[in-house]
């Protein structure tokens, strides 16, 4: 048997959306314990790890107590670094060394589901790595400086990256084996610069990240009208 964590990162600046997000209420709720809920009651991931804004570790600890998350498993809080690749370094030190495979997720995805979780999990075992995402369905246009349409860019084979991504641990350890030159918005990205493919798993639920406060107003909805049906 596998032993297998997951590491939620909260620990952005919230610039875009105006406030902390990851706080923000969705149907009553704090947005970030709705991912931390569903790992938390997943029983294959042993451990799991939280990666918040240094200096919001207590808030983040309070939120725990009041949700009663942390009655379903322990969850370490650690302190984030200067960007999310950092942060995510910052974790994974964080992991007990039994650890063999590793989920990522950013914590401002709170629609994420077990299927997902277990979808990725199941690929990432097939192929050492694997991360959620959607193929690219729109029409898309490179712009020029004065944003008029410069050229189309064929969209065969493009895909739109979500979260979770599951990994090999010892694919995220040879992350910290040398410095990068550039700030890599994921780990399927890093691994890509050491010639490490993820697989990629295929997903047509709504998994939205809030970025802007119109996202949170289609969290909300989506949720509305779950309750409903």
């Amino acid at each position: 048997m596998s032993s297998n964590a997951a590491i939620i990162v909260a620990a952005g600046s919230s610039l875009r959306f105006g406030e902390d997000k990851l706080m923000a209420l969705v149907q009553g709720r704090p947005l970030i314990s709705y991912s931390l809920q569903t790992f938390a009651a997943i029983p294959f991931i042993e451990e799991m790890v939280l990666v918040v804004a240094p200096g919001r570790e207590a808030s983040f600890h309070e939120l725990l107590r009041e949700m009663n998350i942390d009655g379903l498993k322990k969850i370490n809080i650690v302190p984030g670094g200067k960007n999310r690749h950092e942060s995510v370094q910052h974790g994974f030190r964080a992991l007990s060394s039994n650890i063999e495979w590793v989920a990522i997720h950013d914590g401002a995805r709170p629609l994420i589901s077990r299927m997902m979780i277990e979808n990725c999990f199941q690929k990432a075992l097939e192929h050492g790595a694997a991360a959620l995402a959607a193929p690219v369905r729109e029409t898309l246009h490179r712009a020029d400086e004065k944003n008029l349409a410069g050229a189309t860019v064929d969209r065969t084979h493009l895909w739109s990256m979500q979260t979770p991504q599951v990994f090999r641990k010892a694919y995220l350890k040879s992350l910290q084996a040398s410095e990068e030159k550039t700030s890599p918005t994921d780990e399927v990205s890093a691994l890509l610069q050491r010639g490490i493919k993820a697989y990629l798993v295929e997903n047509r639920e709504p998994n939205i990240k809030v970025t802007y406060p119109d996202d949170l107003d289609l969290v909300n909805g989506y949720f509305s009208t779950a309750r409903k049906l």
